[in-house]
């Protein structure tokens, strides 16, 4: 239990297992008056001062964020995601109530009650997160997941399916109808190869165990690859890439790396320009400055409206329209893994039309360029 000033001997005993000193005008007696009122609670508690910084926390939060300790109210809101605020109390200054969601476990929701204490020196937010992941409320939000799943599944499954029937009962079917529903199978059986791979990587973030290595990987290839991968998956695609040869190598797994840019490519040529022919660019750029390299995947698709950027790399929803409802879970994978591997992803609208979907990773200071 964090306890930054004074408090009980057993405060100051985990004080050292904690987080560093952060000093704060935040009183012991205070510290200690809300001690004893939290530290049997189960749900996991934080308290932080009027500076932000997190004084205090009980057993379960410890537990909760055992891993990496949590050192400000703004790192711990940054750890989840809202979804919806829970009812009329989040509209008062001292108290709120939503509903948040792990930035890297799926299907797991908490309920976060915010309430502040106290004036001036002595004033205190108290946060309280209360997982909620098995309770009837959140049955709607699991059915939606599951049942968006199921689309994904059924799709290719169906035409597997039904193509391999017909090859297998009609055999007198002429040579082009049967390459074509060969390829149609094959294109299908594709499908749902990425699908599974993106499902074990959200089993893998679920248990917390998706731990990417971490060497030099040549993004070069990786996006040939995915370029070469994706317009087996879309012959009839028209897709570019850019500044491979000389590019520089990233720290990263080369697996997610090469996944992530498969991953916005499909999202991209799924989302094609009032029928027009699909037309994507993937592009690899260097910032010096920064010490990233970045991967664009530039097409002519719909622009985003108000909001879209960031929700396209959620988990879809069966509600999902426009632009969200054909990317499915090939953004929100992309991401998780590129910030698994310490970088970032966006989206945003082009300049002139379509959109553009990325992802930065570092560059590697050791490996040479490609």
């Amino acid at each position: 239990m964090i306890d930054q000033q004074g408090g009980g001997a057993r405060g100051r005993s985990r004080s050292s297992r904690s987080q560093g000193r952060v000093r704060s005008s935040l009183a012991a007696p205070v510290l200690d008056g809300i001690r004893a009122v939290v530290e049997p609670l189960p749900e996991a508690v934080l308290v932080a001062d009027a500076a932000g910084a997190i004084r205090l926390t009980n057993d379960a939060a410890d537990r909760l964020f055992g891993a990496s300790p949590v050192r400000t109210a703004d790192d711990l809101l940054s750890r989840f995601e809202t979804t919806t605020a829970l009812d009329a109390e989040a509209s008062r200054p001292a108290s709120a109530r939503t509903m948040v969601s792990p930035r890297h476990q799926p299907n797991t929701w908490f309920r976060l009650d915010r309430a502040s204490l106290g004036e001036g020196e002595d004033a205190a937010t108290i946060y309280v997160l209360r997982d909620v992941t098995a309770t009837p409320d959140l049955g709607p939000e699991r059915e939606a997941f599951l049942g968006v799943l199921s689309h994904e599944l059924r799709t290719p499954l169906t035409t597997i399916y039904a193509g391999s029937s017909v090859l297998a009962r009609r055999p007198w079917l002429s040579p082009p109808a049967s390459r074509t529903l060969a390829r149609d199978i094959s294109s299908e059986a594709a499908r749902l190869y990425d699908l599974v791979e993106n499902l074990l990587v959200i089993a893998r973030l679920e248990r917390r165990i998706l731990q990417p290595l971490d060497e030099a990987v040549d993004i070069g290839r990786a996006v040939e690859s995915a370029v070469r991968l994706t317009t087996e998956r879309f012959p009839d695609a028209r897709v570019t890439s850019l500044g491979t040869t000389a590019a520089p190598r990233v720290r990263g797994d080369a697996t997610y790396v090469e996944q992530a840019c498969r991953n916005l490519l499909m999202a991209a040529l799924r989302a094609p320009a009032g029928g027009e022919e699909s037309d994507v660019t993937i592009r690899i750029d260097v910032d010096a400055i920064a010490d990233e390299v970045a991967v664009r995947v530039l097409d002519r698709g719909p622009a985003l409206v108000d909001g879209e950027g960031e929700r396209l790399y959620d988990l879809p929803t069966a509600t999902a329209g426009g632009r969200l409802s054909t990317a499915g879970v090939g953004p929100y994978v992309a991401r998780q893994a590129v910030e698994a591997m310490g970088g970032r992803a966006w989206a945003r609208n082009r300049r002139g039309g379509g959109v553009e979907m990325g992802f930065a990773l570092r560059g590697d200071p050791v490996a040479p360029a490609a």
